[in-house]
């Protein structure tokens, strides 16, 4: 099993698309999809892995074409075109951005939602709807989705009990990290740590 998370930034997905003339108006959406076969997309992803591991050995114009391949397979089989403004969805909140870095900083950490909203200079209320317009998701779920990420990042080192990933990525306990981790993948995390140990990654 691989695991490789690559993070698009939304304004370079919408600016390839309008470059390759799929997108006019309105803003662009991706799908949510799980276990999706695609060799060519793992293909992609693996070979960006691989520069990783060569600190950029081919050169930034090399790594610029991966991107744009990779990106652009998204857009061609992933995405869809919603029609309307998209002024409130492109706006980015720096405030909001903060907050976000500061749940990346401290996920295995007690966060509360009034913390959050401190940090970026607005009341509760407002917080949870910026929130919401900027990445999609309440506050809460998007913590958990983060510490979901944490804890696959450490399954794969295969230095860490379970009971320790749940206490570094910031669950209550190991029972509370098993119930959202299959919510979220679809499987539970001794499982996740058993197929990413029966299949790890090739040496370099």
């Amino acid at each position: 099993m691989y695991f490789l998370q690559i993070e698009i930034p939304p304004s370079f997905l919408e600016r390839l698309a309008r470059d390759a003339g799929m997108l006019t108006e309105g803003y662009v959406r991706m799908e949510r999809l799980h276990y999706v076969k695609d060799p060519k997309l793992l293909q992609l992803g693996l070979w960006m892995l691989e520069e990783l591991q060569n600190e950029g050995r081919q050169g930034k114009i090399y790594c610029d074409s991966l991107s744009n391949m990779l990106t652009m397979h998204l857009l061609s089989h992933y995405a869809k075109v919603s029609r309307g403004p998209v002024q409130a969805r492109l706006a980015v909140n720096p405030d909001i951005l903060y907050s976000i870095d500061y749940m990346k900083e401290h996920l295995n950490e007690e966060l509360a939602l009034q913390e959050l909203a401190n940090l970026a200079n607005v009341s509760l209320s407002h917080f949870m709807k910026l929130f919401k317009q900027q990445t999609g998701q309440t506050p809460h779920h998007y913590l958990i989705r983060l510490r979901i990420e944490r804890a696959k990042t450490l399954i794969c080192t295969g230095e860490y009990s379970l009971r320790e990933i749940a206490d570094q990525a910031g669950f209550a306990d190991q029972g509370h990290f098993s119930r959202m981790f299959k919510r979220q993948t679809g499987m539970t995390p001794k499982k996740y740590m058993h197929e990413v140990t029966a299949n790890p990654l090739p040496a370099k």
